[in-house]
């Protein structure tokens, strides 16, 4: 695998949706890569709705990790460590991707 999308959220369900159908949508294949969505302690529905926009989308890797210690450092950190692409993109849960992102990325540090 190639990539490993990391995004990182707490309490932004409705951001991290948007996010994500900006995920699912990339032109590369998704045997390249991976979504690692990181859990900061989110007391919101983000787990479940995040369950059930995985499980709608069964062609893709998206999973969640959850980091007990608050803040966006220690997020971060635990869905670097979570990784498992030879290339990681941190993405914010409030950004969407453009559809050539992932086939860019990996285009840029395989040349």
């Amino acid at each position: 695998m190639k990539l490993t999308i990391v995004i990182s959220t707490y309490n932004r369900t409705r951001d991290l949706g948007r996010a994500l159908e900006s995920v699912v949508r990339q032109t590369a294949s998704p045997a390249l890569w991976e979504c690692v969505v990181v859990n900061n302690n989110s007391t919101d529905t983000t787990t479940a709705d995040f369950a059930a926009f995985a499980a709608a989308h069964p062609d893709f890797r998206l999973r969640m990790v959850h980091e007990p210690k608050q803040g966006l450092s220690n997020a971060r950190n635990c869905g670097v460590a979570a990784a498992q692409g030879e290339y990681i993109a941190i993405v914010d849960d409030d950004e969407t991707l453009e559809a050539l992102f992932v086939e860019s990325y990996i285009a840029f540090f395989d040349a």
